[in-house]
């Protein structure tokens, strides 16, 4: 009886074992899924915030090198800051007069316009006399 009780106790350990092994074989195949899927959102994400981020921080030195360029915006009296995000261009600082602000404003939608881009300029400079 002993014997019996004892070959029914391991015979459900050995099937307890097996269904056990078989459970943790699916959970890790789902798991490895879900995984990948995760990796490849963070990827493709990182692809995107990477161009964007890519094209706002190389329109910046364009533009800054374009308004540099201009003998009419480069005297020490003008100062002009450009910031750019994955929306707008922003200009600030100031001029010397609302020609000025219009020239730097054209000069930079120019290059805008020039690298094909989407961000809007926001022209916040100041005329200072």
């Amino acid at each position: 009886m002993k014997l019996t009780a004892l070959a029914i106790l391991a015979a459900l350990f050995v099937v307890g074992c097996g269904n056990t092994a078989e459970g943790m074989k699916e959970d890790s195949a789902k798991n490895r899924q879900k995984s990948a899927e995760s990796t490849e959102n963070i990827v493709e994400g990182a692809k995107n915030a990477g161009a964007a981020f890519g094209a706002a921080t190389m329109l910046t030195p364009k533009i800054k090198t374009a308004l540099e360029a201009d003998t009419r915006l480069n005297l020490p009296a003008n100062l002009i800051d450009v910031d750019s995000t994955d929306d707008n261009v922003t200009l600030t600082g100031h001029v010397t007069s609302q020609e000025l602000k219009d020239l730097a404003g054209s000069i930079t939608t120019k290059v805008i316009d020039e690298a094909k881009s989407k961000q809007k300029l926001e022209n916040k400079l100041e005329i200072k006399s």
